[in-house]
């Protein structure tokens, strides 16, 4: 599990176009605020995998709630979509 990383940590979370709807597959990649709401290690990786509620930009992202459910991801330095990342220092 990485260090850290516990239930109501704020992350980022880059959109895949599994999370979005057909009309708005083209903001896949976009990186969006994330609340973690579970959190477990996984016998095949150190990092574990999150469950977490993800705030988009409502109807600009194609979800009304503006909210999406996002279950199992992993973390990835690398910014890939439908994975999570700390949020960046400025």
């Amino acid at each position: 599990m990485l260090p850290g990383l516990t239930e109501g940590r704020i992350v980022h979370y880059v959109l895949a176009e599994r999370d979005l709807p057909e009309t708005h597959k083209r903001d896949a990649g976009t990186c969006v605020p994330a609340i973690v709401v579970n959190c477990w290690r996984s016998l095949n990786r150190d990092d574990g995998y999150s469950n977490l509620q993800v705030f988009v930009d409502g109807t600009n992202h194609g979800v009304p709630s503006g909210m999406i459910w996002a279950t199992s991801r992993t973390y990835s330095e690398g910014n890939e979509p439908g994975t999570w990342h700390w949020p960046e220092r400025t």
